[in-house]
C-alpha cells in the first residue's frame, strides 16, 4: 500500500546527520602560517573548523566537536581539559595531562644560529633571554648546550636578561637595563634572540643608542616574520621554521588520533627548520685578520663570477698557500670552502623564494652550468637542486 503524505504544515523534517568531522582550533598565540597549515589539512579533509573559540575561551555546553588544536600557555591548561575530546598541542609548556604535540626542532633551530655565528668568526655569543617565554627559555638552553659541545669557553657566553615587567613598560628605564648588560659584554658580539620581536626591539635600542649592527653587535631572530624583520632599523636575519608545516602536521596527528592510529602517549613530531634568512642584521664578518677580512669581502662581492683561489689571493697580496693558512686559522676553513659556501647559499635562496631555472641559478651563483651546480649540491646536502627545491620551496606544504 503507498503511503500517504503528511498534511500540508506538518512536514516532519529529519535531523541532518553528518560525517563531516568539527575540529575547534583554541590557540593562546599563534601565527597566521600555522593556521594556513591547518586550514590546507581541513580542507583536504572536508573537516568543519567551528568558530566558538574566536568568540572568547570557551565552547558552548554540549557543543559535539570531534577534535581539537591547541597551544597551550599558563591559564589556559584548565580550559583545554575541559574540552574532553582528542587534542594536539603546539606548545611546549607543562600540561596536566600528556596528548600529541607538534612543533619546531628547537635544537636544529639553535645548531643552525650557532653555525650561522661560527661560519662568519665570532668569538663572543650572548642570548637575548625571556623567563616569561617558555620556548624562548628552551632555546636559550639548548643554543648554549650546542655552543659548549664546540668547546666555546664559557666565558665567551653570555646572557642577555629581559628587563622585569615593571621595568619593561618604561622605555627608558628598559632601554638603560639592556645596555648595561650590553656594556659587559666584549665586542664584536653575535646575539641569538630565539624570537623576531626581541632581536628587533634589541636593534632599535642598539640603533638608538649609536650602537652599530651588525658591526658591533649582530642580531639573529627566529621565525621570520616579514613584517618584523623587513621594518626593523636594521633589516633582521632571522631562522625560517615551517610554521606552515607545524599546523598541518598537527591537524595530520589529530586526524590520526581521532582514528585510534595513535594515542597520547605518541612521542611530539619536531619540524626541522629551513634555513636562515639573512639579511643586514648579521651581514658581516668578524674577523681580526686584514687578508682574510679582505678576501671574504671579495668573496662576497664577486662570487657569481667565475673567480678561482688564485684571483682572491691576489687581491689581497698573499701567496695562495699563504691564504689557506690564514684562513685555517681564523676560520677554521679554507678560502674554497667559503666560496662554495657562498654560493651553495644564494642558490638555495634562488631555489625556494624564485622560480628561476636551475641553469639560470647556476649561472648567477658563480657555475659554468647547471651540472656543476648539481654536484655541489649533493656533497652539500645530499640532494640534487630540483629535490631541494621541492622539499624547502617558499610552499613549505610540498613535503607535508
Amino acid at each position: 500500500m503507498k503511503k500517504s503524505s503528511p498534511a500540508p504544515g506538518k512536514l516532519k523534517l529529519e535531523k541532518p546527520k553528518s560525517s563531516q568531522p568539527s575540529i575547534i582550533v583554541a590557540m593562546d598565540w599563534y601565527d597566521e602560517r600555522v593556521l594556513r597549515g591547518i586550514f590546507r589539512y581541513s580542507r583536504e579533509h572536508s573537516w568543519h573548523l567551528s568558530p566558538f573559540m574566536a568568540n572568547g575561551r570557551f565552547t558552548p555546553n554540549g557543543w559535539p566537536g570531534d577534535g581539537a588544536i591547541t597551544c597551550c600557555a599558563p591559564g589556559f591548561e584548565d580550559l583545554i581539559k575541559s574540552l574532553r575530546m582528542p587534542i594536539v598541542d603546539i606548545s611546549y609548556i607543562d600540561m596536566p595531562n600528556r596528548i600529541p604535540r607538534v612543533g619546531v626542532d628547537n635544537t636544529a633551530i639553535c645548531k643552525m644560529a650557532a653555525d650561522h655565528f661560527l661560519n662568519r668568526g665570532y668569538k663572543f655569543f650572548a642570548y637575548y633571554s625571556w623567563e616569561d617565554v617558555p620556548v624562548n627559555i628552551l632555546r636559550r638552553d639548548a643554543y648554549f648546550a650546542d655552543l659548549r659541545s664546540r668547546g666555546i669557553p664559557r666565558e665567551q657566553i653570555f646572557e642577555i636578561k629581559q628587563s622585569a615587567r615593571k621595568v619593561l613598560t618604561q622605555w627608558k628605564s628598559h632601554q638603560k637595563d639592556i645596555l648595561d648588560q650590553l656594556n659587559n659584554i666584549p665586542r664584536p658580539l653575535s646575539v641569538f634572540t630565539g624570537q623576531d620581536n626581541l632581536a628587533a626591539s634589541l636593534i632599535e635600542i642598539c640603533t638608538r643608542a649609536g650602537i652599530h649592527v651588525p658591526e658591533e653587535v649582530a642580531v639573529l631572530g627566529v621565525d621570520n616574520i616579514d613584517l618584523l624583520c623587513e621594518s626593523s632599523p636594521v633589516p633582521l636575519s632571522s631562522v625560517r621554521t615551517r610554521l606552515e608545516k607545524v599546523g598541518y602536521q598537527a591537524a595530520h596527528q589529530l586526524n590520526r588520533l581521532m582514528k585510534k592510529e595513535i594515542n597520547n602517549n605518541a612521542a611530539p613530531t619536531l619540524i626541522a627548520p629551513h634555513a636562515i634568512v639573512s639579511r643586514q642584521s648579521t651581514d658581516i664578518l668578524a674577523v681580526d685578520h686584514p687578508a682574510v677580512f679582505i678576501a671574504l669581502r671579495y668573496i662576497k662581492a664577486h662570487f657569481g663570477e667565475p673567480i678561482t683561489i688564485e684571483d682572491i689571493a691576489a687581491h689581497t697580496g698573499l701567496s695562495k698557500r699563504g691564504l689557506e693558512k690564514a684562513f685555517e686559522q681564523h676560520l677554521t676553513r679554507t678560502p674554497a670552502s667559503e666560496l662554495r659556501r657562498v654560493r651553495l647559499d644564494k642558490a638555495k635562496r634562488l631555489l625556494t623564494e624564485t622560480n628561476d631555472k636551475i641553469e639560470s641559478i647556476a649561472l648567477d651563483c658563480g657555475y659554468s652550468n647547471s651540472s656543476n651546480l648539481s654536484c655541489a649540491f649533493r656533497r652539500d646536502s645530499k640532494m640534487s637542486p630540483r629535490e631541494y627545491r621541492v622539499k624547502f620551496s617558499q610552499n613549505e606544504m610540498q613535503d607535508a
